[in-house]
């Protein structure tokens, strides 16, 4: 037989005074890489997700990532992302959501430094991870396994920030950029009526000019970024509210319910009542 002792005085990675809570845990498979996810952001939440299968790529912060089998993903709250972006191939991903996360030295709900890649391979820990998203999966929706589930994920949360101190991998420097700056403005105003005029002329720059860098840095148009940015935070609204069709067209800055319905099904090729009945059956 062997015994092991665990260290009494070992230093929590989370700050006290908080409970960090599960909001939700997602199993998507390949088959949901037909709904991708447009961009959006989590005000109040941060993400974990792992990729089990496939590949893909993704838009993080306005940067492109290539995510691959074995590689985790990490999301702080306010980080402007897309799922599934770009080629797919077979990708199927665990994603993991928790709310008054803290963790020691970073603010709430960061679980990301600010100097690492948000892109974490899991290399030979993979297998460990991958059955702690599947364990808090089947506690998730056992009768009275709320509390299982969540600690589980905290589990997770700890085991990732010993990886990152042991595995992390650089951020790519953010060179300040006209594209950078146009991208953050339309951060800020996508619910507005912007033309691609008024973002150049946030940004000080030639309308043209503007279009053209920012296509090369970021594979998309500004206007089609735009469109992403409130297609996504429809989607958003139609995963985890029961707000209507109409008020989330509003919302996201369509004062047309109608048009609103038409451009959300140019994106996804199904109206907004069947991407809500189809991702959250």
């Amino acid at each position: 037989m062997l015994q092991y002792f665990v260290e009494r005085n070992y230093k929590s990675v989370f700050a006290k005074g908080h409970a960090p809570r599960l909001e939700y845990i997602c199993n998507v498979g390949a088959d949901v890489t037909t709904m991708p996810r447009s961009m959006h952001e989590h005000k109040n939440l941060a993400e974990i997700l792992i990729v089990d299968d496939g590949a893909g790529i993704f838009i993080i912060d306005g940067e492109r990532y290539t995510a691959k089998k074995g590689d985790l993903i990490l999301y702080n709250s306010g980080t402007v992302h897309d799922e599934f972006g770009g080629s797919g191939n077979d990708l199927s991903t665990y994603c993991v959501a928790l709310s008054n996360l803290k963790l020691a030295n970073l603010s709430v709900n960061k679980i990301l430094p600010d100097d690492l890649s948000p892109i974490l391979p899991s290399g030979e820990y993979f297998d460990e991870l991958l059955n702690i998203f599947r364990a808090i999966e089947r506690e998730s929706y056992r009768p009275s396994g709320a509390e299982v589930a969540n600690l589980l994920a905290l589990a997770l949360v700890a085991k990732i920030c010993s990886l990152l101190k042991s595995h992390g991998l650089p951020r790519r420097e953010k060179i300040p950029s006209v594209t950078r700056l146009a991208k953050n403005f339309i951060d800020e105003h996508y619910t507005e009526n912007i033309k691609l005029e008024d973002i150049a002329q946030g940004v000080g720059s030639d309308v043209y000019k503007l279009a053209k860098i920012f296509k090369a840095e970021i594979g998309i148009s500004p206007m089609r970024y735009v469109a992403l940015r409130r297609i996504g935070e429809a989607q958003n609204l139609l995963i985890n509210t029961d707000m209507t069709v109409t008020r989330i067209a509003l919302s996201v800055g369509y004062n047309n319910s109608n048009y609103f319905q038409n451009v959300f099904k140019d994106f996804m090729e199904m109206t907004p009542k069947e991407y809500r009945k189809r991702w959250t059956k």
